[in-house]
């Protein structure tokens, strides 16, 4: 009697549950492709240059911004577009007391952050009272990161300035 009761029960109910396990982890592998290939198209392949020796010299850069605190320079980074693709960018310099810094030798490095290949380098000419000045003409629009150094005979300066071309 006890094996035709068998043979004539109703199918388990609870046959389910290893799919569910199945189906968790077929989600997970697919969130994981979805986020590798996320990742892997996104990434921009731009990286520090001199990582490593910037990362040594660190002592210096953190002396080298002490000692521009110590300076009291008033530095003002200007950028106005004038055209199509075409800005003038300015940098203005004064001394602790306000007097314009003449003599200076200003460089600016005009850095695109999100894309690389589209960096330059750019002299600035003296323009009076503490004014240097350049015409440029940028290959892109969008973000661009502006680094300026000024050479003075009473000492050196850096500053930078992220800028958005239209």
């Amino acid at each position: 009697m006890s094996a035709t009761n068998r043979s004539e029960q109703a199918p388990p109910r609870d046959l389910w549950i290893p799919w569910l396990f199945v189906a968790g982890m077929v989600l997970v592998v697919l969130v994981n492709g979805i986020m590798v290939y996320i990742a892997v198209s996104s990434f921009t392949g731009l990286q520090t240059e001199g990582h490593y020796q910037r990362g040594l010299n660190y002592n210096e850069v953190l002396a080298a911004e002490r000692t521009e605190e110590g300076l009291g320079w008033a530095v003002e980074i200007g950028f106005a577009e004038t055209g199509e693709g075409r800005a003038r960018l300015s940098v203005k310099a004064a001394d602790r007391d306000g007097n314009p810094l003449n003599d200076a030798g200003v460089s600016v490095r005009l850095i695109r952050p999100v894309q690389a290949g589209h960096d330059m380098d750019l002299t600035l000419a003296a323009s009076g009272d503490g004014l240097y000045a350049a015409e440029v003409e940028l290959p892109l629009r969008g973000q661009w990161d502006i680094l300026a150094q000024i050479r003075h005979p009473s000492g050196n300066y850096s500053t930078s300035k992220r800028i958005v071309a239209q």
